[in-house]
């Protein structure tokens, strides 16, 4: 073998042969080193840059898979909590099955007090053991305290009675990236912790300036695109995508009316209402194609309305925690006061609710003859007349004078016309005679109410409230054990328990704020078979001749007779009417303060008697439960009747307390409401059972799946970013065969002298 290298053809200098062949033995060992990390690592590159389309493949899967064992880890974590809930569950329904059959065995006439003492020890005990169940925890997280899972959610109170401190949130979890799971019951779902509502009244807020347009169509919203306005003639397109209330739909109507037309639009209790002036043509308010949003502002109107007005129908707005006081259950009549020119438009309006001020007029008048600055107005008749020097007073002259007036009314320059504080001039071209119009009767009583919960009553009073925030606020933080909040439909104020084991009553405080608010358990309209309990008043329907007499301080004696009442109106209507043409009747009402019915004598001391063997007068509170005298005497001539339509929370602990109760003082008639009690709370029990273990069935399917969804990803990840090891193990060879050839090339080159060409 020769050591010669055969001298290229071509003229080629040393300096470019020795760079040509360092530049190779360089790749050589990039190439070694790429194909050695791929070995050491098993990977096809390290940065993004090397293969960028496949990079972003890569990381896109690596997120995904990072979300995919985070989810896992959720699962995991979820099946082990919802394993323990149901632990504690089935100990729950063993612990009521021993209670039931405690009760059933001493129900019997043959039973001893002693027998029942120790029953009503043993349901002592049980319930014990249920609150520890109740406040179990799990992983630092109570089972049944709602989303408040640092909050123990049972204790007792000082009367022993069983406070719940959770709520009925639940605890979502991903079970996938893009599927939440709930993961925990409630004290609410599993044993009944919190009563049913009370309340929900329509308190009929109205529509403000600021109303946002998400509050309307009750919640549903207003879906923000455009509209067309037309005279016949021009058509224009209001774009309301921007709006965020109604005041800002209003203003971009008045912004882009038809060519020569000026839009007038007004904000009423209930909507819109829009004209044009001048008033000719015919007023159109048309949809976009495609569009849907002038029907829900209820302002659509295809066929036009001439020279008219479009009226809006009522937009039904929700309630909210922030609507004013001042602005629910009626509505303040109001006049708007519509010029030529700007900055000088004003409303006039009632300063209470009431239709009182409906049809009062509003006329300014020319009057060359007072000084400058001399404006005023006066009251003629029903109409507020302001005197003006027409193309020299401002509007902001025109609304101090009519406030001077020191009336029920108030006038404010309108804020969809304002621009300078009312700077604008009044001028009169056709005096305008605006009437005061849509007052609704109806204020908001801020006398309060009254709670009784636990064995306390609380008086909660509103009169610094001005929001429905201040009397939720001052609801929920009266210490009643109850809790306080807007009704699923937002209409109303509805209230619940969360007391178990105790009566649970709203009554008034002098006036008709539990009344408006709907949260009265005890009125007029109260059916009797609703009364103790859903025991009724059985006697209504017994035939006695006389239920129960009142004998007066001058000795008249009223027989009373309820057979055929059906609601507590029905009982107070016929005591009421067993005066007869007395001249100083003896009155029957429903009680001013708190619940029941109130017997009011003004003759003084009367006593009530109960006859043949009619209970009407205990069902109906008017003689305690605990007399076995037949006769009652009243001293001062006021009675105020026992609650007999309390509520209660209707759940395990109330059942056990009602059942401990009723053993002790030997009420058969407790005891076996107690045990129906207990039957329907261990339904309810059993359907939370049955869904907790559908959920868990649902996050066994879910793991599966995952497990199955990672095997493919880590696959198609694999195939991008991991490399064929014989591959790289056999082009590592070769590139090391070349490498070698490439540097002994080198040597033998950088070593030749002139001696190798001879």
């Amino acid at each position: 073998m020769t050591s010669i290298i055969g001298i290229p053809t071509t003229r080629v200098s040393d300096s470019f042969v020795r760079s040509r062949l360092m530049a190779q033995v360089q790749f050589d060992q990039r190439e070694l080193f790429r194909l050695e990390t791929q070995l050491s690592t098993g990977r096809r590159f390290e940065m993004p840059s090397d293969e960028p389309v496949a990079a972003l493949r890569i990381m896109s899967l690596q997120r995904l898979l990072e979300r995919k064992e985070q989810v896992q880890t959720n699962l995991h974590t979820n099946q082990a909590f919802m394993t323990s809930t149901d632990t504690a569950l089935s100990r729950t329904s063993g612990l009521l099955a021993e209670a039931r059959g405690t009760a059933l065995s001493v129900m019997g006439s043959t039973a001893s007090d002693e027998q029942r003492r120790t029953a009503a020890q043993q349901i002592s005990q049980t319930l014990l053991n249920l609150i520890d169940t109740g406040n179990q925890k799990f992983r630092g997280r109570y089972l049944f305290s709602g989303s408040i899972t640092d909050q123990m959610p049972f204790e007792v109170d000082s009367r022993g009675n069983v406070v719940y401190r959770g709520n009925d949130a639940g605890l979502e979890s991903y079970a996938d990236v893009d599927l939440l799971f709930q993961s925990n019951l409630t004290g609410v779902e599993v044993f009944g912790a919190w009563s049913d509502p009370v309340g929900g009244n329509d308190l009929r807020p109205v529509i403000t300036n600021q109303t946002r347009l998400a509050s309307l169509n009750g919640g549903m919203g207003i879906p923000r695109g455009s509209i067309l306005i037309s005279d016949g003639t021009t058509t224009k397109t209001i774009d309301l995508s921007q709006a965020e209330t109604l005041e800002d739909v209003a203003l971009a109507i008045r912004a882009n009316p038809p060519d020569g037309k000026e839009a007038i639009v007004e904000i009423t209790a209930t909507g819109l209402t829009i004209r044009l002036q001048p008033p000719t043509g015919n007023l159109m308010i048309l949809e976009n194609p495609g569009g849907n949003t002038a029907q829900e502002l209820g302002i659509l109107a295809v066929s036009g309305v001439g020279g008219g007005t479009v009226i809006g129908s009522d937009l039904n707005p929700v309630l909210l925690s922030t609507t004013r006081l001042d602005d629910l259950l009626g509505a303040r009549a109001r006049a708007c006061v519509h010029l030529a020119g700007s900055d000088n438009d004003l409303v006039i309006e009632a300063n209470a609710n009431g239709s009182a001020l409906n049809g009062m007029t509003v006329e300014l008048v020319d009057d060359p003859a007072i000084p400058v600055d001399g404006e005023y107005a006066e009251m003629v008749g029903s109409t507020i007349r302001v005197h003006i020097r027409e193309g020299n007073t401002r509007a902001w002259r025109v609304r101090d004078e009519i406030n001077e007036l020191g009336l029920d009314f108030t006038a404010r320059l309108d804020p969809l016309d304002e621009q300078a504080e009312g700077q604008g001039i009044v001028t009169i071209t056709n005096p305008p005679l605006p009437t005061m119009s849509g007052g609704v009767d109806g204020d908001f009583d801020r006398s309060g109410i009254q709670i009784v919960n636990g064995g306390q009553t609380f008086t909660i009073m509103f009169g610094t409230a001005s929001t429905v925030e201040d009397v939720l606020n001052a609801i929920n933080g009266a210490k009643a054990g109850v809790l306080a909040s807007l009704d699923p439909d937002r209409n109303g104020i509805e209230i619940r328990s969360r007391i178990s084991g105790a009566d649970f009553a709203i009554g008034e405080n002098g006036g008709q704020t539990a009344t408006q608010l709907g949260l009265r358990t005890f009125d007029a309209a109260t059916a009797l078979s609703t009364t103790n309990f859903g025991y009724g008043v059985p006697d209504v329907g017994d035939g006695h001749a006389v239920d129960f007499t009142i004998t007066r301080a001058d000795g008249t004696v009223m027989s009373i007779n309820v057979t055929g009442a059906k609601t507590i109106g029905d009982v107070i209507a016929t005591i009421n009417a067993a005066n007869g043409t007395h001249p100083q009747p003896l009155v029957a009402q429903v009680a001013e303060y708190g619940n029941g019915i109130e017997l009011v004598d003004p003759l003084g001391d009367f006593t009530i008697t109960r006859v043949a063997e009619s209970l009407a007068a205990v069902d109906l509170g008017l003689m305690d439960r605990s007399e076995t005298e037949y006769e009652r005497v009243i001293t001062g001539g006021h009675l105020v009747a026992r609650d007999t339509a309390v509520r209660e929370t209707e759940g395990l602990f109330t059942a056990l307390l009602r059942l401990k109760n009723g053993l002790i003082n030997n009420d058969l008639k407790e005891i076996e409401r107690a045990v129906g009690l207990l039957d329907d709370s261990m339904l309810d029990l059993n359907f939370a059972r049955a869904d907790l273990g559908a959920r868990q069935q649902g996050l066994d399917v879910l793991k599966e799946r995952l497990d199955g969804e990672e095997i493919e990803l880590r696959s198609v990840l694999s195939q991008d970013y991991d490399v064929d090891i014989a591959e790289v193990i056999s082009n590592l060879t070769g590139r090391q065969v070349a490498m070698e050839a490439a540097m002994r090339a080198t040597g033998m080159i950088f070593q030749m002298t002139l001696l190798n060409f001879l």
